[in-house]
């Protein structure tokens, strides 16, 4: 007949022991762990290209998105250069 303690201690030995049995082996090791290098490097590319290609995107395309502003001077400001150019000449002639 086994004692009544013994059983217990199977059955706690028998608990740490399959706790033990899921944290080893291929089902909880990194993935990249067992990729070749050109494998690791492939996926490092995609996910950057992934990660950066939206960004890139936008900002090349940032001027199809909103409307262009208008390049135009104020009346004010183009009479003004035209004062100066005018004084300028003046001022060269002399």
């Amino acid at each position: 007949m086994i004692a009544p303690g013994r059983s217990l201690l199977k059955a706690a030995a028998k608990k740490a022991f399959s706790s033990r049995m899921l944290h080893k082996g291929v089902d909880s090791t990194p993935p990249f762990r067992f990729m070749p290098v050109w494998q690791r490097i492939s996926a490092y590319i995609f996910i950057a290209a992934t990660a950066l290609s939206y960004p890139t995107y936008v900002l090349l395309n940032l001027d199809k998105f909103r409307p262009l502003p208008e390049n135009v001077l104020s009346p004010e400001v183009v009479a003004q250069m035209k004062e100066r150019r005018a004084s300028r000449e003046a001022a060269q002639k002399h």
